[in-house]
């Protein structure tokens, strides 16, 4: 009885496990992504360091920037980066279906190398110096995919065969497919700094610029002195020394210096969650060990009592 009683409550136990990892999900199929980050990003920030907001125009309607949720993961052949907002629209017919969003994904992949400064000016941020950046993904419409690597110059190119952006069936999900073949498996260990901004075609790697006082094609909230990020949503924590608003807002205007940013992990971040169908899952499976091991023992012969 001890033995059977062991192997259920392990049985369970290994199940439990794998619900809380994500591995089991009900009617998941083995072939689905594994998933490495899955984080929320508090929804109403798209404001930058705080006092941003958006152009005049009536093209920029609430939530374009306002990213709620990314998410990491892979098969055996891509790596997707999942980056969800509260409103998505296409009014200029971008092949990808948005018209509106920049993505920019840095990575540090490797720790003891990278860079701290961007590719390009244009977002007008810098990173912490421990944790340098080795990857950069740069996602908007009109085919402007790419990866480049901490090695290459400004006027590099980059990558772009294979990959792809589109807006899954939710319509307010942009999803990033980035061949494996190209950036490898995500680690564990991988931190990853996630900057939105607007996309402009004449601005700065194509970042619309924030100014002092927003007019038609420009957010306001700024300093005019490009100095201030363009950046108005970032995944971070809610608040905290690592919050958007601490660190967008670390720039200073008076000594010319660029905002600090810091990236966010799949652990420090909380990793991925199990869902309440999976806790689900895990209650069934520990209450039918309960009732197999209660019904193995009732089945069990009691012994003769000793003489």
């Amino acid at each position: 009885m001890r033995r059977t009683s062991l192997a259920v409550m392990l049985i369970a136990a290994m199940a439990l496990a794998t619900v809380g990892s994500g591995v089991l999900t009900p009617g998941a199929a083995l072939a689905e992504p594994v998933a490495v980050l899955d984080m929320d990003d508090p929804a109403g920030d798209d404001f930058g360091p705080g006092t941003y907001v958006y152009p005049t125009h009536k093209a920029f309607v609430a939530g374009l920037f306002d990213l709620t949720h990314f998410k990491v993961s892979y098969d055996p052949e891509y790596v997707y980066f999942d980056a969800t907002f509260r409103e998505v629209t296409n009014p200029w017919n971008a092949p990808e279906g948005f018209s509106h969003q920049l993505i920019n994904i840095y990575i540090d992949t490797t720790r003891g190398a990278g860079r701290t400064d961007t590719l390009r000016k244009g977002a007008l941020v810098t990173f912490d110096k421990r944790y340098a950046w080795d990857l950069f993904i740069k996602a908007l419409g009109w085919g402007g995919c790419r990866v480049f690597t901490a090695q290459d110059a400004p006027e590099a190119r980059g990558i772009s065969d294979g990959l792809s952006a589109s807006v899954l069936g939710d319509g307010k999900t942009i999803r990033i497919a980035v061949p494996k073949a190209v950036i490898g498996e995500p680690g564990r260990n991988w931190g990853y700094y996630v900057l939105v901004g607007s996309q402009d075609a004449f601005g700065d790697d194509d970042f619309r610029p924030v100014m002092e006082k927003a007019g038609s094609w420009v957010f306001g909230g700024g300093s005019d002195l490009e100095v201030n990020p363009s950046v108005i949503d970032m995944l971070a924590p809610t608040r905290g020394r690592g919050s958007q608003e601490r660190l967008l807002g670390s720039y200073n205007v008076e000594r010319g210096t660029l905002a600090v940013l810091m990236p966010v992990f799949a652990g420090a971040a909380g990793g991925q969650a199990a869902s309440p169908a999976a806790i689900g899952v895990a209650v069934v499976i520990l209450v039918a060990a309960g009732v197999v091991a209660w019904w193995v023992k009732r089945r069990r012969p009691t012994p003769p009592p000793r003489a």
